[in-house]
């Protein structure tokens, strides 16, 4: 993949981006778009942002000194050339693979990387702090933020912005204007930032109005310009300024980004001739699984609305606000005003759908508990890629859900057991919506979904019960029905049961909790109050406590990796299980 470049060097520095000649930085910028175009399309990825951003990286690293000069990225999925200009262009190659580099800014691997992230709103703030703490030190250095227009609509952006307005620090804030995240962006302030485009003259703005320097907006691809800006503010700047740049999604891979927003923001391997993807899903997925129903409920319920911030590709529902665009609304990366909006809404006899990726959902965690739990307003809510999402990054993954949500009063927490019953679910309970309730369901497809027949909490039988009872939730079923075949086959009888209610134990399963000797939990989640510690809250007083056997994730966060990867190295594969399990039914009977 690499070759012979005039200036891309396999293991690059700092100071040999600054030794390129400024006439000749275009030319670098060339190399690297060449190079990330052949890298992203073996191991898939962020493309889009990063082909955006090529000549603003290699301009700040033309000018400014880091990392004593400081540098964050607002979401941090768009460091793939600060790693090829800081001698990790071979980690680069390793991305999204088992044990190899995360795709996204990642504190542990380099000085250059300041802080660990991917979620929207942090920068600015990060940005100011650091600014303030070199004012105390005594020292000029610069503090960088670079933000992309969507994540300005973030309640914590504007937070930051009106307190660098009456800051006194070297903090210079990068609007990175592409008029993308996800999607198209929305609202007012991104019609201004529009606005502002279309007439650069016009000596009034939202910045300038809040006191702060602004200059733009400019051409983001224009590096040495770029680099004759920040040396300007290098050698001049001693206030707070903001410069607004316009840059291009996806640059040099403009056909595919006309042809899907999805594609370039993130994409499969794929084929740099024709394009097409040389990988794809395994299986139909859960979010269309989701999208497939909802879109029903939108046919048959015109009471039915739905709110998204900024996920309608990865909860699946594009396509509906295509077409019901009156009824399915994208507000942008504005997650704590998505909930509350909902409750407005809801206020008024309508039926808000909120949907969410789960590892935003945590984001919303006040406006969930106060603005609709405490009131029981009735809305539902649906969290698509809960538990680990394979090679996505550690911030990713949403390993807390069970942990953080089932313990909220007024809260109904439904975590559907396969696709069928995810279609069903998200029927019933729009039907019968009378206060705050939170669908869950899991990054994967059907190739994920467990054999049937399964036994569901809500549809027990009287069935004698047996001694061992396994219980899984989420991702976890095939995973126990692969563990409960493996102990039948050492004469370890059991019965297993697919737990979907995670708010209030379903009453057949609480009594059956009472009559057996060994439960087994399996669960995606770390273990800290999640399956296994709503079993064990849902044992009664003075009954015979059974043993209670638990597998899940240790109380930290977890690396990327592919799940039967992930699940060996932590012990939680059917076979780790099997053998733990059998272990313990030995010391038993030793015993």
């Amino acid at each position: 993949m690499y070759k012979d470049y005039q200036y891309l060097q396999e293991i690059m520095t700092p100071e040999q981006v600054k030794a390129v000649p400024l006439t000749e930085l275009p030319q670098l910028c060339d190399e690297l778009r060449q190079e990330l175009i052949a890298i992203i399309a073996t191991t898939g990825g962020h493309i889009g942002v990063n082909l955006g951003v090529i000549e603003l990286t290699v301009a700040l690293y033309y000018s400014f000194d880091f990392p004593n000069d400081g540098l964050v990225w607002d979401i941090g999925h768009q460091i793939y050339i600060q790693k090829m200009l800081t001698g990790r262009l071979p980690l680069l190659k390793e991305i999204r693979q088992n044990g190899g580099s995360p795709g996204y800014a990642y504190r542990p691997e380099s000085e250059f990387e300041r802080v660990t992230s991917s979620h929207a709103g942090a920068s600015l703030s990060l940005a100011l702090g650091a600014s303030m703490a070199n004012r105390l030190k005594g020292n000029t250095q610069m503090s960088i933020a670079v933000t992309g227009d969507g994540s300005l609509v973030e309640g914590s952006i504007q937070e930051a912005l009106n307190h660098m307005a009456a800051d006194k620090g070297r903090t210079l804030l990068i609007i990175n204007d592409n008029e993308m995240a996800l999607d198209k962006n929305f609202g007012g302030l991104h019609e201004h930032l529009k606005a502002i485009s279309r007439n650069p003259e016009k000596s009034s703005n939202v910045f300038t109005e809040l006191g702060l320097q602004y200059q733009g907006p400019i051409d983001g691809h224009d590096v040495i310009a770029l680099v004759q800006l920040f040396k300007h503010y290098d050698k001049e700047l001693d206030a707070p300024a903001v410069l607004h740049i316009k840059t291009i999604k996806g640059k040099g891979l403009e056909s595919m980004a006309d042809n899907s927003p999805v594609r370039i923001h993130w994409n499969f391997p794929f084929n740099t001739e024709t394009l097409e993807n040389t990988e794809g899903p395994k299986s139909p997925s859960h979010a269309g699984a989701f999208a497939q129903s909802l879109g029903e409920l939108l046919e048959q319920d015109d009471k039915v609305f739905v709110i998204t911030p900024a996920t309608l590709q990865n909860t699946g529902i594009y396509k509906l606000s295509q077409q019901y665009p009156q009824r399915v609304i994208d507000v942008g990366m504005a997650e704590q005003h998505s909930i509350t909006l909902g409750c407005g809404m809801a206020l008024e006899g309508i039926k808000p759908i909120i949907c969410f990726e789960s590892t935003f959902l945590q984001r919303v965690y006040d406006q969930i508990i106060h603005d609709a739990c405490i009131s029981n307003i009735p809305i539902l809510m649906v969290a698509a890629r809960s538990g680990h999402t394979g090679l996505d990054h550690c911030t990713h993954h949403s390993l807390l859900d069970l942990s953080y949500l089932r313990i909220v009063p007024n809260l109904r927490v439904l975590y559907p057991a396969d696709q069928e019953d995810l279609k069903a679910c998200l029927k019933r309970e729009a039907a019968n919506l009378n206060g705050p309730t939170l669908i869950l369901f899991p990054y994967g497809g059907t190739i994920d979904d467990p054999q049937k027949p399964l036994e569901l909490d809500y549809q027990l039988s009287e069935q004698a019960a047996e001694k061992t009872l396994i219980l899984s939730v989420g991702m976890q079923h095939l995973n126990a029905q692969k563990v409960r075949a493996q102990l039948q086959a050492q004469n370890i009888n059991s019965r297993h049961i697919a737990v979907t209610c995670l708010s209030t134990m379903e009453p057949k399963l609480k009594a059956l909790l009472q009559q057996v000797e060994t439960i087994i939990t399996l669960e995606e989640n770390i273990l800290d109050g999640g399956l296994g510690s709503f079993v064990f809250e849902n044992i009664e007083n003075g009954s015979k406590r059974p043993t209670i056997l638990r597998y899940g994730f240790p109380k930290k966060y977890i690396e990327h990796g592919t799940r039967d990867w992930i699940y060996k190295k932590y012990h939680i594969d059917a076979e780790s299980i099997s053998l733990s399990v059998s272990q313990h039914f030995a010391q038993q009977q030793q015993g």
